[in-house]
């Protein structure tokens, strides 16, 4: 074989295992939101529930565990660190309670985007 038909052989075989890479690559991202609550005034802090109430009326729940021994709040991770968590268009409730006791809430919602995706839209 020559030369030229070696190299040519050769960038045959690149452009051929470059193209399948690519294909076997999977990006995927997906909007989020991470929650968290602290009582600056308290030497360590508790463990915060957050409830995330869904467009459909079904709620989810997950602990955010503190940090550090405590020196840290917790931070929890929607939909991710909640079982039963969906990611559908529409508005959502969230409500942060420590000991029983709501300490905050909040909303977000999720909105379509003009390339077909889910927008995160903080409330």
């Amino acid at each position: 074989m020559t030369l030229r038909r070696t190299a040519y052989a050769l960038g045959l075989l690149l452009a051929a295992s470059t193209a399948a890479l690519a294909q076997s690559v999977l990006y995927v991202a997906r909007p989020a939101i991470a929650l968290s609550v602290s009582d600056r005034s308290a030497a360590r802090q508790a463990p915060v529930e957050f409830t995330v109430t869904m467009p459909d009326g079904k709620t989810t729940r997950a602990t955010a565990t503190p940090q550090m021994n405590g020196e840290r709040a917790g931070t929890v991770h929607y939909p991710s660190d909640f079982g039963n968590a969906g990611m559908h268009v529409g508005d959502y409730r969230w409500s942060a309670r420590i000991g029983g006791r709501e300490v905050m809430s909040g909303t977000f919602s999720y909105r379509p985007s003009k390339e077909g995706q889910l927008l995160f839209v903080p409330g």
